[in-house]
C-alpha cells in the first residue's frame, strides 16, 4: 500500500518473504544444522526479527479511521 509518497507492508504480505528467505539460509549454511531440518519458520518471533534485521521500521498508522501495523523500508 502507498500511502503519502510511502510504500508500506502489512506482517501478512512480508511473512512469505521471510519464510522463503529464512529457509534458503537454513539449507545453505556452512555449519551443520542440529536441529529439525524441517523447520518451517512460522512464529512471529523468527519472522518479527527477519523484518527489522532486514531494514524494515515498525510504525501504527490510522488510515481511513482504522489503526493498524505497518512496516516501511527505512
Amino acid at each position: 500500500m502507498i500511502h503519502n509518497g510511502t510504500e508500506y507492508f502489512t506482517f501478512e504480505e512480508l511473512k512469505p518473504i521471510a519464510q522463503t528467505e529464512l529457509r534458503h539460509k537454513l539449507l545453505n549454511s556452512e555449519h551443520k544444522f542440529l536441529g529439525n531440518i524441517e523447520k518451517t519458520y512460522n512464529n512471529k518471533v523468527d519472522i518479527g526479527r527477519w523484518i527489522l534485521h532486514n531494514g524494515y521500521t515498525k510504525i501504527r498508522l490510522q488510515i481511513n479511521g482504522a489503526r493498524s501495523i505497518y512496516y516501511y523500508k527505512a
